[in-house]
């Protein structure tokens, strides 16, 4: 890929542009584009723009009011947007005289090369749709021109979370990138990885693979379906590993062996198969859907059915066989439909039937109980609504990023739920944009005493709203504890714990948490 913004410039959508800030970044790559309204910035659009969700090279479009184009330069808006990868935005405006921006917004911009680029609407009746078709026919080109795109894509998913570095991962940006699906078939014939372009897209891998030993390798022309899908056959670079191409277009040779490449270099950063090829939590969460699949009929557990989940962090040193064994056999109890296996230093197990709320907190009884003192060394997510293969995934991508902030926010706990790791993923995020809701808040709590903000602390955090606990917790007398909250509600104007006033407040206090841990943790005991 080798589209940069200075081409882009030359499109005419794009001509009679003013560049206002960032003009460093004109050589900057783009691989897509997208629309947003900054002036109703909606749930959907702040939950896009985080930094694991966004798309990285990615050039925004917006247009604003003449002389009313305040909401769009915001300097913390611009920093959280090129923290996510974003390569600048195009404003579209309306009028004669280009808008200005102030100074300390340039500065911004210019320290962090994010471009903000000014382009008076030519057309009354321009669409956005016809500036994105036109970029992005100039991106399309370009990738046909220049199928060089190996070190991008691995750059790309080196550079994600761990938890998120997979061949799956490399797999679903190439179909992306060569608009077509793509599958990994081993040298037993069977599909390792696929992924399907556009996503809604259907495949019948399974009727392909009983006539890919007909369909051309390396070089000849493709076989073409009865409704019209051109089917490409390539062998990966010393390997008996291939790759399946399936689209509208004909595929170049070029850009086969650019693909073979770079699922080679992927399979050999993170495929590891032969490591553990037997391990069916490692093939859901590594993207082995079809793996997983034919191990889930081996071990007759139909991953798709999964709707709870435990995952058990510990320490390197833990006897794990022993814990696997010892949680096994507790979870049975409540179940008989569970698979359980280690990732990563996490044991994860897997159930096909939601035990009820009593259910877990009798686990969790029991699982304080244990004989070889294992569990005291041990954290453990609980999740509920897990709902399949993507579930699963999902769940474990929220235990890896947000379960050592939840321990920040809820130090005395032993057992989370997905709630809580919701709760702390919205504390980080809060914290990061530092909102002035965020820093108005903290003020607030900055400004009491220290003995009020301990005691919203143990009220709403570290106890179930109980009185009697948070006095033990603070060593204090009940009635101490009453006095404060109601000295708290006087100050707040609401009662603290009651929802939906008090939303804020406990956010408020995750933050507080975060920014500076426990205050006194060795005085407020176990």
């Amino acid at each position: 890929m080798s589209v940069r913004v200075r081409d882009l410039l030359k499109l005419p959508t794009l001509s009679r542009s003013h560049i206002a800030a960032g003009e460093a970044g004109l050589d900057r790559i783009v691989s897509t584009v997208s629309v947003i309204d900054f002036t109703a910035t909606s749930v959907a659009q702040r939950e896009l723009y985080q930094p694991e969700n966004s798309a990285n090279e990615q050039l925004l479009l917006t247009s604003i009011e003449q002389d009313n184009y305040d909401l769009v330069t915001d300097c913390t808006k611009i920093e959280q947007l090129a923290k996510t990868g974003c390569v600048g935005v195009v404003i579209y405006y309306v009028g004669e005289r280009v808008p200005s921006l102030p100074a300390e917004i340039k500065e911004t911009a210019d320290r962090l090369n994010f471009l903000m680029i000014f382009a008076q609407e030519t057309q009354k009746n321009m669409t956005y749709s016809a500036v994105i078709s036109e970029i992005m026919f100039a991106i399309f080109q370009d990738r046909m021109r220049h199928p060089s795109f190996a070190p991008t894509i691995i750059g790309r998913v080196s550079a994600m979370p761990e938890y998120r570095r997979s061949v799956g991962e490399v797999l679903k940006l190439l179909a992306e990138q060569i608009q077509a699906s793509l599958a990994v078939i081993d040298d037993q014939g069977e599909i390792v990885y696929r992924e399907n372009w556009p996503k809604e897209a259907v495949v019948n891998w399974e009727s392909l693979l009983n006539v890919v030993e007909k369909i051309n390798m390396n070089g000849e022309l493709p076989v073409t379906t009865s409704d019209g899908m051109k089917i490409t056959h390539w062998r990966l670079p010393n390997s008996e590993e291939t790759v399946l191409f399936v689209g509208r277009q004909t595929v170049t040779n070029l850009t086969c062996e650019r693909v073979a490449e770079t699922l080679q270099t992927a399979l050999n950063l993170w495929g590891g198969q032969n490591q553990d090829d037997q391990n069916l939590i490692r093939a859901i969460i590594q993207g082995q859907i079809v793996r997983a699949a034919k191990l889930g009929r081996q071990y007759r557990f139909e991953p798709k059915n999964t709707q709870a989940a435990l995952i058990v962090s510990c320490p390197n040193d833990v006897n794990k066989a022993k814990l696997k064994k010892w949680v096994d056999q507790l979870t049975e109890q409540y179940t008989d439909q569970l698979i359980s296996d280690w990732y990563n230093d996490q044991l994860i197990v897997l159930l096909e039937k939601t035990p009820s709320y009593q259910n877990w907190q009798n686990w969790e009884t029991d699982f304080k109980k244990d004989d070889h003192q294992l569990a005291a060394q041990c954290v453990v997510v609980e999740a509920a609504l897990v709902d399949g293969v993507g579930g699963i995934q999902r769940l474990y991508q929220l235990v890896s990023q947000y379960l050592p902030a939840a321990r920040t926010i809820l130090p005395y706990r032993l057992f989370f739920n997905q709630a809580d790791l919701e709760f702390a993923r919205g504390c980080q995020r809060e914290l990061q944009e530092e909102g002035t809701e965020v820093i108005r808040w903290q003020k607030r709590l900055d400004s009491m005493q220290h003995n009020l903000v301990e005691t919203l602390m143990a009220f709403l955090l570290d106890t179930p709203q109980n009185i009697e606990q948070a006095g033990d917790l603070l060593y204090v007398h009940r009635n101490t504890i009453k006095y404060r909250l109601n000295k708290i509600s006087n100050r707040f104007g609401f009662v603290p714990g009651v929802m939906p006033e008090s939303f804020e407040l406990y956010q408020a206090l995750g933050v507080h948490r975060l920014l500076r841990g426990n205050d006194d943790p060795g005085e407020l005991g176990e």
